[in-house]
């Protein structure tokens, strides 16, 4: 049983990295919303959006403790996903590929959901905030957007109609495409109401309700959290001092 357990942290000595993680995670992150628009739905966005979530597994493994039902459990979600994805792209009759689309949408949101427990319970459980503490909560904030974003295109791609589209200069009909709905989900979990993007569905306005009240109790709690253990470890920093002085 040792030599089990000594093989297996061998195998996940590779993913043990500390360093600023959730930095350089929340630096994707960034990158992938600012190249979305530009490559649209082609088969390189396909390939970036896999590394994009592989990168998420494996912060989030990073952080969460490496245990191999937590490891397979993520890599299988991470690996449907990719495979659904990718067969949606391939497939181009609309019926079939409409389908696989929508169930890639709901396994890259099963993914987030799991991802954003465990990111948020290693940040909740911290004794000390460090820079990877902070940029971990903001990091879930963001997943939370993009789940949201998941969730919209799969209802999205079953009924065109869930949402009310602004009119486009070069055409297209209205339809909502995946960058759409993830500005969509960012506007609404910061409860900025712009307006151009309206949900016209029961289930697309009910989840946009959601997802307006989890960014505004994220924010409450989450961000409040943080700033009174910061100032509890200033208090302890200047009483530490104050008795050395002493």
């Amino acid at each position: 049983m040792g030599i089990e357990n000594t093989k297996r942290a061998g195998f996940f000595r590779w993913l043990r990295w500390k360093p600023a993680r959730f930095v350089q995670l929340f630096a994707f992150i960034i990158m992938v919303m600012l190249l979305s628009p530009i490559l649209n739905r082609s088969p390189l966005l396909m390939i970036l959006l896999a590394a994009f979530f592989l990168n998420i597994l494996i912060v989030t493994l990073s952080s969460a403790g490496f245990s191999p039902r937590r490891l397979w459990l993520l890599l299988a979600v991470w690996l449907i996903g990719t495979l659904l994805d990718g067969s949606a792209l391939l497939f181009g009759t609309p019926p079939s590929a409409h389908l696989l689309s929508a169930a890639s949408e709901l396994a890259k949101s099963l993914l987030l959901v799991i991802c954003v427990v465990m990111i948020l319970r290693y940040v909740l459980r911290s004794n000390v905030i460090t820079l990877d503490t902070i940029f971990g909560a903001l990091v879930a904030y963001l997943l939370i957007a993009f789940t949201f974003s998941s969730l919209y295109e799969a209802v999205a791609v079953i009924e065109p109609a869930s949402f009310s589209m602004p009119a486009r200069a070069e055409g297209g009909g209205g339809l909502p495409t995946g960058f759409d709905l993830s500005y969509f989900s960012f506007v609404t979990i910061a409860t900025l109401g712009y307006g151009d993007i309206v949900p016209r569905l029961p289930v697309t306005q009910m989840l946009a309700i959601l997802e307006a009240v989890t960014g505004q109790f994220y924010m409450a709690v989450v961000v409040a959290w943080l700033v009174s253990a910061l100032a509890r470890r200033r208090v302890e920093s200047e009483s530490n001092r104050v008795d050395r002085n002493e």
